[in-house]
């Protein structure tokens, strides 16, 4: 049986599956499913556009990438839950509840999204705005951002809110394991502090290698309950340089 011929309810069953077995969540809940659609828009009107090309020329180094992702899906996560509210969901109600979900009101949550991601305003993280960042590709960016989002909207539109919102959901779950907003996140957050009290972990690779050519330690990662609350919560409030020694030191690369 190729894609194509899966019926839709084998489609649904296996995007039920991947929330439950990759993104660790009950898929018959709103809340859970949000956030994880959240991380599953900006991984893919952001991160998987020509933004990749941007950090392939370093215009955003590794640990600035990380802050900018992490603290774009807190701010994707208040633009869905303000829109839930504006259409009468609530966060602990069934995902079911999406079924009353005109395919107008997905197509609005869209454009909202595509604006605020294609503002050349936007203020970044980092302190750069977008345009600052685009240097004269951002019509590029909006091409991509569209098509993406657009291909957001039309799922919404010929199947339906809960499948759509329940789809969009299954990418970030598979793609984003490692991101801030995860469900697995606290989980690595909490294996990363093990590793790093133990140059002999598993992790540093044979004979520690990895963690013999990091350089120093910044203060931040130094201090492990400060570095524990700051990545669990707000990552994007890591220094560049603790970022980036942070990537550099595998946190992308953990197994739980």
């Amino acid at each position: 049986m190729t894609a194509d011929e899966v019926s839709p309810d084998c489609e649904g069953r296996l995007i039920a599956e991947m929330l439950r077995e990759r993104g660790v969540i009950d898929p018959g809940r709103l809340g859970p499913v949000i956030d994880l659609a959240a991380l599953g828009l900006v991984s893919s009107a952001w991160r998987n556009t020509c933004v990749e090309d941007w950090h392939a020329e370093g215009r955003l180094h590794d640990g600035d990438m990380m802050r900018v992702n992490s603290h774009m899906t807190w701010r994707a996560r208040q633009i869905l839950h303000r829109w839930m509210t504006e259409t009468g969901l609530t966060a602990t109600g069934p995902l079911s509840a999406l079924d009353d979900v005109a395919a107008e009101d997905v197509e609005w949550l869209a454009t909202r999204v595509f604006r605020w991601l294609v503002n050349p305003s936007r203020r970044l993280i980092t302190g750069v705005t977008l345009a600052e960042l685009a240097r004269g590709d951002l019509p590029e960016y909006e091409d991509d951002a569209s098509l993406r989002l657009g291909g957001f909207a039309r799922q919404a539109a010929d199947r339906g809110a809960r499948f759509g919102m329940a789809r969009t959901a299954a990418h970030g779950a598979l793609v984003c394991p490692h991101w801030w907003g995860h469900p697995r996140w606290p989980d690595l957050v909490d294996r990363l502090l093990l590793a790093l009290e133990d140059p002999a972990d598993t992790h540093w690779g044979q004979g520690g290698e990895l963690r013999k050519r990091l350089p120093r330690e910044p203060p931040v990662v130094a201090d492990r309950k400060l570095l524990r609350q700051v990545l669990r919560s707000r990552p994007w409030n890591l220094t560049s340089e603790s970022a980036t020694w942070l990537v550099t030191a595998g946190i992308g690369y953990l197994r739980s």
